[in-house]
């Protein structure tokens, strides 16, 4: 999906997905319920709490890859098939050593394919070969993630129900939309073998953007909220107090369920500060490419271009509009409480952390719900303050971390 260039090639791709990331139905998804219980109750928490408890710092950074991979990857996979990065710190690190090896080589493949795979037969490799090492490994370990989300759905077709995890929510949409293609224009299909290995390969690729985009972007987004929160005791105050009225509550040692997503949603301050942050922070601040179209088109009120032109616009610039957001290098996440409705609707039209469009991002629901989520546990029972945060500045990059790669906190019992 992310790749298809043509419009309506990739509408109908993202329309085998978008029911599964509508916002309605991530908040009253069963799964994303008990996934988000499971890994904030289990998971998140208790290593918190630990680091609290023996007073040692954290580096949060890396840690925050771990929290977003753990949400999509249960997401898409089921719980029982997720990376569980959190806890599982040796298979975190090599992952994210893959990963980050291939981020310095975007450009000879993205920009200029053929050339990079001509120049590749006569033995000049404008990209490493340890890169495609890399490559291999986490594409060997997503094929494996495929493998068992689909074990787990044919034991709950045999069984009745999923023993030890959530149903793979966006594996198995993607699956049964595939199958039931494929049975529909190839009734008559004798190579069922060849055609469910192409699916299988199909959903492995689609599925290996999601994982990615899922757990760069928010990781990086969760770095920097808390970040902002550290450097601001009072607010995480006034946080706390506002989390405090949600119920079930999310304090540790009660109940271990947690308050429906609506009412999570619907938190004033919460929401401020994460839009803030994806307005002062964005995780992808770099241009977002577009095509004209076939007939000459005016954009913006340029002269009309001819079609296949390559344009952009970027989140970087749009967020720093002085007029919609009066002092817009700063972070003030009460301009998101104290705006009117005009003013809110003018800032909104303004705000493109996610795109727009038929190109949006897919997982914007779901990446807000994780934010907050994330944030109100955290901050119902911690406070943080900076221990180290050199090189915190964001990356002048297509996809913006912090230089340093890394944020030292201090959590405390709240």
């Amino acid at each position: 999906m992310f790749s298809t260039k043509e419009s309506k090639p990739h509408a109908a791709r993202k329309r085998l997905v978008s029911n599964v990331y509508s916002k309605s139905f991530i908040q009253s998804s069963p799964e994303v319920h008990e996934v988000t219980r499971i890994i904030l109750h289990e998971r998140l928490l208790p290593s918190l709490d630990l680091f609290a408890a023996k007073g040692s710092p954290i580096e949060v950074h890396e840690f925050n890859y771990a929290i977003t991979m753990d949400f999509v990857s249960s997401y898409l996979f089921g719980l029982s098939n997720d990376s569980n990065f959190i806890q599982d710190v040796e298979m975190r690190k090599r992952f994210l050593s893959w990963y980050f090896k291939r981020s310095e080589h975007f450009f000879w493949n993205q920009e200029v394919p053929r050339l990079t795979q001509v120049l590749q037969r006569f033995g000049f490799h404008l990209v490493p070969r340890w890169v495609d090492a890399a490559n291999d490994e986490i594409q060997a370990w997503l094929l494996r993630l495929c493998r068992v989300a689909e074990k787990s759905i044919k034991a709950a077709s045999e069984y009745g129900k999923n023993a030890h995890g959530t149903r793979p929510v966006v594996y198995g949409q993607l699956s049964d939309t595939l199958k039931r293609s494929t049975e529909k224009h190839q009734p008559q299909q004798h190579n069922r073998g060849a055609e469910d290995d192409n699916d299988e390969i199909s959903i492995a690729s689609e599925l290996l953007d999601h994982v990615a985009a899922g757990m760069d972007t928010s990781g990086i987004t969760l770095t920097y909220l808390f970040w902002e929160m550290s450097r601001n005791p009072e607010l995480q105050a006034s946080l706390h107090e506002e989390l405090l009225t949600l119920t079930p509550s999310l304090v540790i040692g009660e109940k271990q369920q947690v308050p429906s997503a609506r009412s999570v949603d619907a938190l004033p301050l919460l929401h401020a500060v994460v839009m803030e942050t994806l307005r002062r922070h964005c995780a992808i601040p770099g241009s977002q490419p577009r095509q004209t179209p076939s007939k000459p088109t005016s954009i913006v009120g340029s002269p009309p271009l001819p079609g296949g032109v390559r344009i952009s616009a970027q989140a970087y610039s749009l967020h720093r509009n002085q007029q919609v957001f009066p002092d817009a290098e700063a972070w003030k996440p009460h301009r998101w409480l104290d705006a009117d409705q005009e003013k809110k609707d003018e800032m909104m039209r303004w705000f493109w952390a996610f795109g727009s469009g038929g190109r949006m991002c897919v997982g914007k629901n779901f990446a807000v719900q994780e934010l907050k989520y994330v944030m109100a546990a955290v901050y119902t029972n911690f406070t943080t303050s900076i221990v180290d945060d050199t090189g915190i500045e964001q990356a002048d990059a297509y996809t913006a971390g912090p230089i340093g790669n890394q944020l030292t906190l201090k959590f405390a019992r709240a």
